[in-house]
């Protein structure tokens, strides 16, 4: 692709987690229902942008919005501040506030830096988590895959299940920070356009997570790395048809 494609994607996901590490920490003044109301509001509106039920360019609506979400206007505020701040809200001329047009070529960033950085999380959670726990993560893969519900919401949430457990066990808590704030940039490419992909994801978790239950560190980096590989051509291949 030789020149940035400004192509609206609606803020839908691969993977749909919150790392506690990209949480705004708490002021002076903030008692702790206020710091919890805002981060409800925050998630109730990121769960609209990955949904689809905010489209890029689409206005904000405050007022509506907070009588949507049954919210009161202050912690909504606090919510649509980070937002903006995350660039997945912007500013039109006349300062009001829109839902965020991406571009292919910063989906495409965000998979680079996640090539980058996602394997060595594997390696160094690999043998740290808990057995019960990737047992758990295997289980409902497998139950998945038996389905075979390509439009199945569940696999987002597992995608970003498995991969938040990855980081949460890197024992590097920047590293895991900084995992999180770049897979918000992959949200952008919903996995409703990849539904093809969804089978091959459920496979590739499971050889990632074969390879953590082994404590295999860089078997489970291999296979991480893989799976962004191939996230990173189905999406080109998906626009090149387009």
């Amino acid at each position: 692709m030789t020149k940035t494609t400004a192509l609206a994607f609606p803020a839908s996901a691969v993977e749909t987690e919150t790392d506690a590490s990209l949480l705004p920490a708490a002021t002076a003044d903030e008692t702790p229902k206020e710091r919890a109301l805002g981060n409800l509001a925050y998630e109730a509106v990121l769960d609209l942008l990955v949904s689809g039920g905010l489209h890029p360019g689409d206005p904000i609506q405050e007022r509506a919005l907070a009588a949507q979400l049954g919210f009161s206007r202050t912690p909504l505020r606090e919510a649509l501040h980070r937002l903006e701040g995350e660039r997945l809200l912007e500013r039109g001329a006349n300062s009001r506030l829109f839902v965020r047009q991406v571009t292919v070529q910063e989906i495409l960033e965000a998979l680079h830096v996640r090539r980058l950085l996602e394997p060595d999380a594997a390696s160094r959670a690999a043998g740290q988590i808990p057995q019960s726990e990737l047992e758990r993560l295997r289980r409902r893969v497998e139950e998945l895959l038996a389905r075979n519900e390509p439009g199945n919401p569940e696999h987002q949430v597992l995608d970003a299940d498995l991969h938040g457990v990855i980081c949460k066990y890197c024992d590097n808590e920047m590293l895991a920070g900084i995992i999180a704030e770049v897979r918000r940039k992959t949200r952008m490419f919903s996995l409703k356009r990849l539904e093809r992909r969804l089978g091959p994801v459920c496979h590739e978790h499971l050889a990632m997570i074969a390879a953590l239950e082994r404590g295999d560190g860089a078997e489970a980096a291999r296979q991480t790395a893989e799976h962004i590989d191939n996230i990173r051509a189905s999406i080109l291949e998906k626009l090149a048809r387009w």
